[in-house]
């Protein structure tokens, strides 16, 4: 196939990955952690128009470059300073967070053009994931050198049902996939030259940065790439090396944890989670392949994973893997080409419900906090678990929220509303569910459950 042909199946690969991410995406409520990005980017989108919706934390230049340095979510570096914003009271809150703050800035500047909505904010998701498509071709033409393989791998993450599913979520984890593997291809191309090329190690700082800034298990890479520099690249073991020595000491000297604890603790019981069928028999495939360098990458990665980190497990964490993983499946025989193509594809198909649809389980929030707004009256208090203050913007910004995993043993008082939604109902004592349950009035609907009390009649 010729390099015109190739170059435009490439880019109908990528128009139909866009498509396929596009589609229908602004039409379900936000959910989870999509909440945080929201309420960090309106911040400052808020903060650019008017100044006086600025919050400012005093900081020295070292603190600041301290905590860019190590990539800390909870204060002010050198670039960013981010608060998340209180849709009822329309001001910032005294929470900073500047986790994956080009991510944010990102989505702030797509507030700014485009305004802020559920379409908006995963826009950025959808360019990203549409993005993997021409980052996957370079990288499987790169490890493979053959064209019709790297066509193959580009379609199948097109219709890869998790990429499209993460795709469709706003948060910073699409861009982090796609630099991900941007800079896994990168640095095998760095470390295997003989000659130091200034360009190539300018392109490769910065797309790890990028990606480390947007999610710190970046630096699970670039511990694979030091392993892997032991065995293939004793210049670039060197260098590495004398890197982190002097990041020990600089650290040391500062009182800064550079390195990241919760990558150095090790789990018990082991994040076994992790460790699924697919990821094993891609793991076997790069071994049998003797694909040295992946599978040094996967490995380590894992290893650090499953056995040496302290936060709880979440699919998210392992999702930057899986096009190597897909890639591994493919480029072994010809039969796990075909079984590997048929599940994608059958997957896909099984799930499309699940994502064009709005058959995913989610709350749905807009249709449920209705029944707050209908209800609301003046004074009226309200204990939540995460309530979801963008819904209700048009509440009066006096308006009292109790945060029910902060208040644990509430003692309700005046009149209002108390807000979880159902799959947080762990989040609350049981007692207090009893008592609730007993005592106050339903109202809850769509996967939130609300309760309606008035202490001050006496009705409840």
């Amino acid at each position: 196939m010729n390099r015109r042909a190739t170059f435009t199946l490439v880019i109908f690969f990528t128009l139909a990955a866009f498509f396929l991410r596009l589609f229908q995406v602004g039409t379900s409520d936000f959910k989870e952690e999509e909440f945080t990005s929201l309420k960090a980017a309106a911040y400052l989108t808020y903060c650019w128009q008017d100044p006086s919706n600025c919050r400012s934390t005093p900081t020295s230049f070292r603190s600041k470059l301290v905590v860019l340095l190590t990539n800390n979510e909870t204060r002010p570096n050198l670039f960013s300073q981010v608060y998340l914003w209180d849709f009822i009271k329309d001001k910032a809150s005294g929470i900073h967070y500047s986790r994956a703050w080009p991510y944010l800035t990102a989505l702030a500047g797509v507030y700014r053009w485009l305004g802020v909505s559920e379409f908006s904010s995963r826009l950025i998701s959808v360019v990203a994931g549409g993005l993997l498509i021409p980052v996957g071709f370079v990288f499987a033409k790169y490890f493979s050198g053959s064209t019709s393989l790297s066509l193959v791998y580009s379609f199948l993450l097109v219709f890869s049902f998790p990429l499209i599913d993460m795709s469709r979520y706003a948060r910073m984890y699409p861009p982090f996939i796609t630099l991900f593997l941007l800079a896994v291809y990168l640095w095998h191309r760095l470390i295997s030259r003989e000659r130091t090329q200034f360009g190539l190690i300018l392109i490769t700082t910065i797309v790890t940065l990028l990606s480390y800034w947007l999610q710190s298990l970046t630096l699970l890479l670039l511990i694979g790439v030091y392993v892997y520099s032991w065995f293939k690249a004793r210049r670039w073991f060197l260098i590495l090396s004398t890197g982190l020595i002097g990041l020990t000491a600089l650290g040391d000297l500062a009182g800064v944890d550079v390195f990241r604890r919760q990558y150095l603790s090790l789990a018990w019981p082991p994040h076994w989670f992790y460790l699924t069928f697919p990821v094993w028999l891609g793991l076997v495939t790069l071994a049998l392949k003797r694909q040295a360098y992946l599978l040094t990458i996967t490995g380590a990665y894992l290893v650090i994973l499953v056995f040496f980190t302290d936060r709880a497990p979440a699919a998210a964490y392992v999702l930057a893997l899986w096009p190597i993983m897909l890639w591994a499946l493919l480029s072994w025989k010809r039969w796990l080409m075909v079984v590997t193509t048929t599940l994608i594809l059958v997957q896909f198909i099984v799930g499309f419900n699940y994502l064009y649809r709005g058959r995913d389980g989610r709350a749905e929030i807009t249709r449920a906090y209705a029944a707050i707004k209908d209800n609301f009256e003046s004074g009226d208090k309200i204990y939540a678990v995460q309530l979801r203050d963008y819904y209700l913007g048009d509440l009066p910004p006096e308006t009292e929220i109790i945060d029910l995993q902060v208040s644990s043993d509430p003692e309700f008082s005046g009149s209002g509303f108390v807000v979880w939604e159902e799959e947080k109902t762990t989040h609350l004592k049981p007692e207090t569910l009893e008592y609730i349950k007993t005592n106050f009035d339903y109202l809850g609907s769509g996967g939130v459950e609300i309760y309606r009390y008035n202490t001050v009649d006496g009705q409840n």
